[in-house]
């Protein structure tokens, strides 16, 4: 596994200047057709070649304009649907962006890869390796991913109420977009899902930042397990139906994924650990050094 990492690496590192823009690309293909297959509700932009040409066009420029474009298609489709839901699309999408620049969040790309996460059933990666790579920060984006994908839900099952937007009555139009509003914004689902991976986030990185052996992999697994608390109580509070067998094969393939990540990225050779102290005029440093772990091959050379 070390050498196909160093490979990869060698890879991307000789051929980063077509590699990059082609990873862009799929990643951002991804997420469109997310949204298409989900609330495809304009022919222009569910056509393949539509979808396509915004990946293209994605790859030549820098990663926060994928979520960009994902909130375009978003908002592209919610105008098909109808005028009640592209109504909400441009509160929700504005309160998202609002939200993203008020905390300097950064790492936004994180908005468009929850959804997208979230339809191949492995949402909890997300968080265990936001919380690793990321910090604490991560929770903003991250939030606001989970927000837009209850809120495609909420599109795929209100696009057909149109009742709204034909009403003569202004008191009857105000309490349908309430109602909207209303059943959107207090989705106890998604308050739960919200919670549960701040929660992941939070332990991950605290975890993650203690200096012991295998901090890394405690990170994951307590990361998992505090979804798993959080979710449990979290649908018991709220009374809302749950069943944690369903959610296993998603939790130990998140974990799974997880783990590789750790050991891709964050693996170290904890027998070679050399500590070591040095001064100057005002400080006296001790510091410990653990290499990462490398091939045999690799170290020879």
């Amino acid at each position: 596994m070390l050498r196909f990492k160093e490979s990869l690496q060698k890879f991307y590192t000789e051929n980063d200047f077509w590699a990059l823009p082609v990873i862009k690309a799929v990643i951002a293909f991804l997420c469109f057709f997310t949204v298409n297959s989900r609330v495809g509700y304009s022919d222009v932009l569910s056509h393949p070649v539509v979808c396509f040409a915004a990946s293209v066009l994605c790859s030549f420029l820098p990663w926060t304009c994928i979520p960009v474009f994902f909130g375009m298609f978003i908002l592209g489709n919610a105008y098909a649907a109808s005028l009640d839901i592209t109504i909400v699309a441009v509160a929700v999408l504005m309160l998202a962006a609002l939200i993203q620049s008020a905390f300097r969040a950064g790492s936004s790309l994180l908005i468009a890869l929850v959804p997208l996460f979230f339809y191949i059933h492995i949402p909890y990666v997300i968080p265990v390796i936001a919380g690793l790579t990321v910090g604490l920060m991560s929770i903003v984006p991250v939030s606001i991913g989970v927000m837009l994908y209850y809120f495609i839900e909420y599109m795929s099952t209100q696009a057909a109420y149109t009742a709204a937007s034909s009403e003569s009555d202004i008191t009857a139009m105000a309490t349908a977009y309430a109602g909207l509003f209303g059943n959107l914004f207090k989705d106890k689902e998604a308050i739960v899902v919200i919670i549960a991976f701040a929660f992941c986030i939070i332990i991950t990185f605290i975890i993650s930042q203690i200096s012991f052996d295998y901090n890394c992999v405690v990170a994951v697994i307590a990361g998992i397990l505090s979804m798993i608390i959080s979710s449990v109580v979290g649908h018991m509070h709220f009374e809302l139906s749950f069943s944690i067998i369903g959610m296993m094969p998603s939790l130990i393939i998140s974990c799974l994924i997880s783990l590789a990540y750790v050991a891709a990225f964050h693996a170290v050779d904890y027998q070679r650990t050399e500590r070591l102290r040095f001064e100057d005029d005002d400080y006296i440093y001790f510091v410990k050094a653990i290499p990462k772990l490398k091939s045999k091959d690799e170290d020879e050379n």
